[in-house]
């Protein structure tokens, strides 16, 4: 009996400690915007890390390539360190990158699940 105890108040302590950690990345939402955007024309779009978490791996938006084209992963960052207001160096600009990510894996996830809970529609993310 006394394991039983013993074993109980182990694992509450496991969670009492690592508790702030889950509930500081659940609140972990950003507004997608750029400084680049002189004017923004529709409302900042709500990204929260825990809903996306479900259904991608970090590298999906944080990524980088080696020479062959080889999804590589990146540590952080923003979009915009790479992809800039137009192509320049980069073959896809900032707002491209943007609607081509999000629209490409919105899309793949409706047709796996046929969730109808997920945007499609510019007015769906970009909410007045």
């Amino acid at each position: 009996m006394k394991v039983f105890y013993y074993s109980l108040i182990m694992i509450s302590a496991f969670f009492i400690i690592l508790h702030p950690a889950f509930s500081q990345y659940e609140s972990l939402e950003l507004y997608i915007y750029s400084d680049d955007f002189k004017k923004h024309t529709r409302p900042l779009v709500v990204f929260s890390h825990m809903v996306h978490d479900e259904c991608m791996d970090c590298m999906g938006c944080h990524h980088d390539y080696d020479e062959s084209g080889k999804n590589i992963g990146r540590d952080g960052g923003f979009c915009s360190d790479c992809h800039t207001q137009s192509a320049g160096d980069n073959p896809i600009p900032l707002m491209e990158a943007f609607h081509t990510l999000c629209k490409q894996c919105h899309a793949e996830e409706i047709g796996k699940h046929e969730n109808k809970n997920i945007p499609q529609m510019c007015g769906q993310c970009h909410v007045k």
